[in-house]
């Protein structure tokens, strides 16, 4: 491993925090402490809930603002434990979460103290322990990711991995909360159709073979797979709606799978989570069975992903042991960076329209 340099180092470990910190300091901080955030929000919230009451939105706001100091704190917690533990030793080591929390709480508490000479904010005991409670659950979940998860795939050799749960945690619940007018759209256009049920509960196999029910908007006919069974869309398949059309070529239908991956079933970024017993549509004289194709089984080694190496770079109907061998890469070769770029290029995807495209999507 090459050695990093002092400067480097700190500019990789040690800068984060000290700009978070900077950041979120009450002092001179006119963005956190502004008005503009009230009206802003309340613009928001009376567009989504245009008969609620003011004190209704009074309350909202206050859930919002205290929500606001939950993330800050336990962000910081996130980077001054990855600050003092400089890439060395275990994933999780109890003296380095311990320090990282001491130091945030003391942050924490310093903020609520400097908050009383700041005109129209003031510092509070409940906010501390909000702040607090922020620290201690990303400590906590830093100790679990660290200490008991995939002993078996030998973590030291992905760097940063360990920061895969607790990322997909906090971008799965922004998400549902950003997405919150979609669902309100989205379930009314599938029904309008055909007046058919909105979302379709599918089973899908995840880690280590352990099936999981994967929820999804409807984008195919009612009934889509009798006398079938569970076959891969193809191109101008006849069993996609009007609507699904459009819901594939931005990924809209797999929505509310963010709340699978709140749950643990699955990961922003990993392989595709496949049906049991699907079959291959292409490639034969007839459907072939997926579990017989190569690589099939060592997929499943990794939790399942919304997108991947071979949901960007290949096309839909792509042949399956090609897009194994791109899975197989994506296990032996990820890291959280790479989780990065495929997100990034994930969404500019989904603004092109470009899912289900039998062209390049990049």
């Amino acid at each position: 491993m090459v050695k990093m340099s002092s400067l480097k180092k700190f500019a990789a470990y040690g800068l984060p925090p000290l700009l978070w910190m900077a950041f979120i300091f009450p002092i001179g901080n006119t963005a956190l402490g502004s008005s503009r955030i009230f009206e802003i929000f309340a613009d928001l919230f009376r567009w989504l809930a245009p008969r609620a009451s003011g004190q209704t939105l009074g309350v909202a706001y206050i859930i919002f603002r205290k929500s606001l100091h939950f993330v800050e704190y336990g962000f910081l917690a996130f980077l001054l434990y990855r600050a003092f533990r400089g890439g060395r030793g275990p994933l999780w080591s109890k003296r380095t979460g311990l320090l990282a929390a001491a130091v945030a709480i003391a942050y924490g508490l310093l903020d609520e103290f400097l908050q009383s000479f700041v005109p129209n904010r003031w510092g509070s005991p409940f906010d501390w322990a909000v702040d607090t409670a922020g620290i201690l659950t990303v400590m906590a979940v830093l100790a679990r990711a660290g200490t008991g998860r995939d002993k078996d795939t030998k973590r030291a050799r992905f760097p940063a991995l360990f920061l895969k749960r607790p990322f997909d945690i906090a971008l799965s619940s922004l998400g549902l909360l950003l997405s919150a007018p979609l669902w309100a759209v989205i379930p009314l256009a599938v029904w309008a159709e055909d007046r058919g049920p909105v979302f379709y509960a599918q089973e899908r196999v995840g880690r280590r073979g352990r099936t999981f029910k994967a929820l999804k908007f409807r984008s195919m006919v009612k009934d889509a797979e009798a006398g079938r069974g569970p076959v891969q869309a193809v191109e101008n398949d006849p069993r996609v709606t009007r609507v699904g059309r459009l819901l594939r070529a931005t990924a809209m239908d797999e929505l509310p799978q963010l709340v699978n991956i709140l749950k643990g079933d699955m990961s922003f970024v990993g392989p595709r989570a496949l049906r049991p017993n699907e079959k291959e549509a292409s490639g034969g004289p007839g459907p072939e069975s997926i579990a017989a194709i190569p690589g099939y089984a060592a997929r499943h080694a990794v939790r399942p992903g919304l997108t991947g190496l071979a949901q960007v770079y290949l096309p839909g109907e792509t042949a399956r042991r090609k897009k194994f061998r791109y899975d197989l890469l994506y296990v032996r070769k990820r890291s959280f960076w790479l989780d990065l770029r495929l997100i990034g290029l994930s969404f500019w995807i989904t603004c092109r329209g470009r899912w289900e495209s039998r062209e390049p999507k990049i």
